[in-house]
C-alpha cells in the first residue's frame, strides 16, 4: 500500500501535520491539491473526495493529547444516537490549550492525572473512516454511568446497546477491572446483573 492509499486509509479528513507524519512534502500536498486528487477544506485541512468531513478525527488530529470520552465516545462506538452539542475530550492534568481553539472546535476540555488518563485508551475508527484516539466501550460506559452531567435516559440506551452487542468474557473482565479501578462504588455491574436476568 502506497502512502497516499494508507493517508486515505486513517485519515480521509487530515492535517497537514498528519500528511506530513505519511510522508508527504508541502509541495507534494499542493501539487495533490491543485490536481484534485484531495480538497482543501480549510487553512491546513484536506480531505480525500468522496468523503464527508469527519470532525471527530480532524479534532483528534489537531489535539494528538485530548481523548474522546462521555457522549462523544459513546457516538464513536455506537452506543447512542445523540447528536454532539459539543466534543468531550480528556487531556492530562497540566497539559492546557488555548481557549479560542477549544471554542472554535467546540470542545468541552476535562483534565485528569496521568494515572485516569491513560486507562483504557484505544484506537477506533468513526463511521466516516478516520481514526480517534477513544476511551474503551467499558471505560465509557463507567464514565458516563457516574456522570452527574449525563440524562438518565442516555445512560440506560448505552447499557441497553452495550448489552445487545453480546460483549465478551474478556471485555466484562476489562468493565471489572476498570470499575474497581476509578469506580469501586459504582452500581454498574449490579445493575447489569438485574438487566441480563
Amino acid at each position: 500500500m502506497n502512502t497516499l492509499t494508507q493517508l486515505e486509509h486513517d485519515y480521509p479528513t487530515f492535517i497537514y501535520k498528519t500528511a506530513q507524519a505519511y510522508g508527504l512534502s508541502k509541495d507534494e500536498i499542493h501539487e495533490l491539491s491543485t490536481d484534485g486528487t484531495i480538497k482543501k477544506i480549510d487553512r491546513g485541512i484536506y480531505i480525500f473526495p468522496d468523503y464527508l468531513l469527519d470532525e471527530f478525527s480532524l479534532i483528534s488530529q489537531k489535539f494528538s493529547r485530548g481523548i474522546f470520552s462521555l457522549v462523544s465516545a459513546l457516538i464513536i462506538h455506537d452506543l447512542t444516537d445523540e447528536m454532539p452539542l459539543h466534543y468531550d475530550l480528556i487531556f492530562p492534568q497540566g497539559y492546557h490549550l488555548n481557549a479560542a481553539s477549544l471554542k472554535k472546535y467546540h470542545i468541552k476540555a476535562r483534565y485528569l492525572s496521568k494515572k485516569r488518563y491513560l486507562l483504557g485508551i484505544e484506537t477506533a475508527q468513526t463511521e466516516n473512516g478516520g481514526t480517534v484516539q477513544v476511551y474503551s466501550k467499558e471505560r465509557t460506559l463507567l464514565d458516563v454511568w457516574e456522570s452527574k452531567q449525563i440524562q438518565p435516559y442516555i445512560k440506560n440506551d448505552a447499557l441497553k446497546k452495550y448489552l445487545a452487542s453480546s460483549p465478551s468474557a474478556k471485555r466484562l473482565k476489562n468493565l471489572t477491572e476498570i470499575k474497581d479501578e476509578l469506580y469501586p462504588n459504582s452500581t454498574l455491574l449490579k445493575v447489569m446483573e438485574v438487566s441480563l436476568q
